[in-house]
């Protein structure tokens, strides 16, 4: 019985395809596409895929700056240190005065690129920031949420002192919560501004789980001897085992797979790999239960075919590691990615390179669109962006790039197509041949939270309501979305937008829970409703909601009731934000990041805790609130990018 999308995946190349020919350079006119065999190596993108720089994936963005000057080569380590502070002569700080607190002060972002400032730790002690870093949820569906969090970690902020040696290392905990959430890409980059003596034990953990990812044995083998921390998991006697094994030594590693059954059972997988690199013995595995990055790492140290069921993980660095390994089979590669990159696991650049991996006949490609609705799933998507970047005619391109979405769509993939097309659908002019294209784009790119993609589709859709009754009746159902974003026409009025968009509703049952889900959303971040628009809302019976825990809800409303406090009283006042009686004081300057008020880490720590998976069954009054601090705490576009989240999964 073929039970998971990759088994079917699997079953399908494998039937379907196994009359292709093994030389990709010989193929049959008009036979099917060889997606079963693992390639060797991943390929440069074609010049029409943009470079990396510009192909991020869905999760917190790689938020650092475009470039780094180049630094002198005598640069000392205090000097290091300095910079990666923002710490200069000017500054009237002494280089040579840092003391250890500044080490566990770098970071990536400055408050010029997305950091939230020197005193974003104000008021809390060094073991409650470790505490409130360790809290953090490990898996955030919300891209928004994901971003908040990565540049809350990544930010250059001064440490709070520790009272003694012996007090948990920020820095460290910071490591350990992005890697945690899977986003290998920051965690690296975090380590890279950590301090290269005397580093916190803490981080040799993290590294030498970013290195297992990277199939790095000698550096991970390294850390693992070297290291003398020996956390209370199982990580670092898995990785020995490994380690002992490439290195042939047989008794080392029977005697830690005693070990491991003592701390967290048998492995039978890990036992068997173990053994296949020890004896250089060919082994079939059939699956692997509850894979680890270090068994994907084992099975390609033991040249054994990595079974597609991994790809199945809930694991975002097991995925990561599945979506690099030769070892898999291309299909299983793209469903590992396709799941990957929606959590922030892994760069969209990833997989679209991986669908450039398999090999279709020339008359696949030139009849796309009819194959990809034969062949669907994986690799209809993979058929279908490997012709839209072989098509030069933006009409063309924007049929085959739709009909990619329609099919992503069914399948569950639509955040992952939409990522993996997105440098493909920058490129497609707004144009008159392409109206019937405008909400296909608006709709994509809201997906994105990206104000400005949406912004160009929109005002062709609004161009042609004035003719086409089709193009009319898709701009009312989409406009109150752009508004929340911040795009669209800012001008015409918000009362106009709520009655053009409830002209399109029908009488569903769900449509006045649906009206209250915009209203709220529209006040979390701070704009008035028109007059009237709670008429016509049925208030419904009471319904019961998923809540945080009291203890965190509570801590957050009280860290939210602190920084409102203490913000100046000279900025402007904006009423009305994360539930509290007070008011905000927060300059609205449309910026990414406005004047982050100091001991904003804290209540974002508990605003991320508090929202959880954030979808609506979670509770419309806890998204309403993270809506709202998001606002407060000066974070208005990711405030904006969660509400409209929010009310995608709801079903607007």
């Amino acid at each position: 019985m073929i039970s998971s999308r990759a088994d079917r995946l699997a079953v399908f190349l494998t039937a379907v395809l196994a009359a292709a020919p093994a030389a990709a350079q010989s193929p049959v006119p008009g036979a099917p596409a060889d997606l079963s065999a693992p390639p060797q190596r991943l390929e440069a993108p074609p010049s029409d895929t943009p470079p990396a720089a510009n192909t991020s994936g869905s999760g917190p963005r790689r938020l650092v700056p475009a470039e780094r000057s180049p630094q002198p080569s005598a640069e000392t380590e205090a000097e290091r240190r300095a910079r990666l502070l923002g710490l200069t002569g000017k500054s009237g700080i002494e280089i040579d005065g840092l003391t250890k607190i500044d080490d566990e002060s770098v970071g990536v972002l400055t408050t010029n690129d997305g950091g939230l400032g020197l005193e974003m730790w104000q008021g809390v002690t060094r073991s409650e920031a470790v505490g409130l870093v360790d809290a953090l949820p490990e898996r955030l569906s919300s891209a928004a949420l994901r971003e908040a969090a990565a540049q809350m970690l990544l930010s250059q902020a001064k440490a709070p002192v520790a009272v003694d040696d012996a007090a948990p290392s920020l820095l460290a905990a910071r490591a350990r919560a992005l890697i945690e959430m899977g986003d290998v890409d920051n965690a690296e980059r975090l380590l890279t501004a950590a301090p290269r003596q005397g580093r916190p034990s803490g981080l040799d953990v993290v590294d030498a789980r970013i290195q297992v990812v990277k199939f790095d044995n000698a550096r991970a083998c390294g850390l693992a001897r070297n290291s003398a921390a020996r956390p209370e998991n199982d990580f670092w006697q898995r990785l020995l085992i490994h380690c002992d094994a490439l290195d042939g030594r047989a008794e080392a590693v029977n005697f830690g797979v005693s070990l491991l059954r003592e701390i967290a059972g048998d492995d039978p997988a890990l036992v068997l790999l173990a053994d296949a690199i020890v004896t250089k013995q060919t082994i079939q595995l059939e699956k692997i239960d509850n894979p680890t990055p270090i068994h994907v790492a084992m099975t390609r140290a033991a040249k054994v075919d990595l079974p597609t069921s991994v790809a199945e993980s809930d694991d975002p660095l097991v995925l990561h590691a599945a979506a690099i390994a030769p070892n898999l089979a291309v299909g299983g590669r793209i469903e590992a990615a396709e799941r990957a990159v929606p959590m922030g696991a892994i760069g969209a650049g990833a997989l679209r390179q991986l669908y450039q991996q398999v090999s279709f006949q020339d008359a696949d490609l030139s009849n796309a669109l009819t194959r990809a609705q034969e062949i669907g799933g994986a690799a209809a998507r993979a058929l279908l962006y490997q012709a839209a970047v072989k098509q030069n005619i933006p009409s063309a391109r924007a049929e085959i790039i739709a009909a990619a979405f329609d099919v992503a769509r069914e399948d569950g993939r639509y955040h992952a197509a939409v990522e993996a097309f997105r440098p493909l659908m920058d490129r497609l002019p707004p144009s008159p041949e392409l109206v019937w294209f405008a909400l296909t784009g608006v709709r994509a790119y809201l997906n994105l939270g990206d104000v400005v993609g949406t912004d160009r589709w929109l005002a062709l859709l609004r161009a042609s309501a004035s003719v086409r009754d089709e193009s009319k009746l898709a701009l009312a159902r989409v406009q109150p979305l752009a508004r929340l974003l911040g795009a669209g026409d800012k001008s015409g009025s918000l009362e106009t937008v709520f009655a053009d968009w409830r002209g399109t509703l029908g009488d569903g049952p769900d449509v006045s829970q649906l009206m209250a889900l915009v209203n709220g959303m529209f006040l979390a971040v701070g704009d008035d409703l028109p007059a009237g628009a709670w008429d016509g809302i049925a208030a419904g019976p009471a319904k019961s909601q998923v809540m945080p825990s009291p203890v965190v809800w509570f801590k957050f409303r009280d860290a939210m009731r602190t920084v409102t406090r203490n913000l100046p009283a000279e900025k402007p006042l904006v009423i009305g934000s994360a539930g509290l009686s007070g008011v905000t004081r927060i300059s609205q300057t449309g910026a990414a990041v406005r004047d982050v008020p100091p001991g904003a880490a804290k209540a974002i720590s508990y605003a991320l805790q508090a929202a959880g998976d954030s979808s609506p069954d979670q509770g419309v009054s806890v998204t309403y609130e993270v809506v709202g601090a998001l606002k407060t705490l000066g974070l208005e576009r990711l405030a904006r990018k969660l509400a409209v989240e929010t009310l995608l999964k709801a079903g607007l």
